[in-house]
């Protein structure tokens, strides 16, 4: 059995080689050029570009998805949340042609370092768990996950449509902090808090965590967008109130910088597949 996921899992390339993982990239243009997220840009370079320019993102080149398909062996594809994007909306409509009816299409309700986690448990039981057993497993760890996000310019949200009406309203506080999260499921980032430093959106967020009983049966990703010094922090102020808790440093691609804009963190948390 194979398993293929997108760049929006924040997978990169040698991991997934690694992992025997097949990568589809999302795509992001800047300046009327079209990149290959993680495989033609580095985030380095993109947010370069985007210092006078105006990025967008897509969801993978129809080619490129037709091609992990293309393989006759059983395939399990864990795509990003269809609430912020089309890529599993049309994997899955590519998914009903009988041609590639041997694979299977899963909505993995998240992004970024959680999609990422779901990807990495699913390669570790493909040798010895059917796809429906996978799936079942997935699902119990998106059971307890969710995602925070503090963009620096608000205005990568606002133009991308991703925003609920009600978040879209925290654009007046861009002095502030402003925090959305987003839940599996949802179709939309929603309204989380505002705080006036790093450090009192840090807590906010913390202490949400805390109240979840989020404990050392989750793990937690912390991704920044050329921020270390706040991921850093945040990783700290997190040890400190979440004994044993696990915690994973991520750069974000281009694509998901061009979500939240530069200097933006997230924070995500996810159950922990403790099976064996």
């Amino acid at each position: 059995m194979r398993i293929i996921t997108d760049s929006g899992s924040m997978m990169p390339i040698d991991k997934a080689k690694q992992l025997n993982v097949t990568l589809i990239p999302l795509q992001v243009e800047v300046s009327g050029q079209n990149y290959r997220d993680y495989f033609d840009l580095s985030s380095e370079d993109f947010i370069a570009k985007i210092q006078t320019a105006v990025p967008n993102s897509s969801q993978p080149a129809i080619g490129d998805v037709m091609e992990a398909f293309g393989h006759t062996d059983e395939a399990l594809y864990i795509a990003m949340t269809s609430g912020l994007s089309s890529t599993y909306v049309s994997a899955a409509a590519l998914q009903q042609n009988p041609e590639y009816d041997h694979v299977s299409v899963f909505n993995s309700k998240t992004l970024a370092g959680t999609q990422q986690y779901l990807v990495e448990v699913a390669a570790r039981l493909t040798s010895s768990h059917p796809i429906s057993e996978i799936k079942t497993r997935l699902e119990h760890c998106l059971s307890e996950c969710q995602s925070y996000l503090i963009p620096v310019d608000f205005d990568f949200l606002k133009r991308n449509g991703r925003l609920s009406p009600m978040a879209a309203l925290m654009s007046g506080f861009l002095k502030l902090k402003p925090i959305v999260f987003h839940k599996p499921g949802m179709e939309k980032l929603e309204k989380f808090a505002v705080s006036r430093t790093w450090q009192q959106a840090m807590d906010a967020i913390i202490d949400h965590m805390v109240s979840q009983q989020v404990s050392f049966k989750h793990k937690i990703y912390i991704s920044h967008a050329q921020n270390l010094a706040v991921a850093q922090q945040f990783i700290q102020r997190i040890q400190n109130r979440i004994q044993a808790i696990e915690i994973e440093l991520l750069p974000l691609t281009p694509v998901m910088i061009t979500q939240g804009g530069p200097g933006c963190v997230a924070v995500q948390y996810i159950l922990k597949d403790d099976q064996p």
